[in-house]
């Protein structure tokens, strides 16, 4: 996507309706204090789910893992 000098864009993917949130929000809570403190714990929600689904899969593998989604 082109767009003239002076127009900023942030792109995101088709579909990609929660990272155009997150996006958002990101940018809201450079000045909301509040939900910059609860988008750090989102954060730390979802690296502690990615952490344990990497152990996870790690442990069984990667045929088991999707068996056992």
């Amino acid at each position: 996507v082109q767009m003239p000098a002076g127009i900023p864009v942030a792109t995101v993917a088709i579909n990609g309706g929660q990272n155009a949130g997150l996006l958002a929000i990101e940018m809201i809570s450079l000045f909301d204090e509040s939900i910059k403190e609860n988008l750090k714990d989102f954060r730390k929600n979802l690296n502690k789910q990615v952490r344990t689904k990497n152990n996870k899969l790690s442990n069984i593998g990667a045929d088991n893992y999707l068996k056992n989604k």
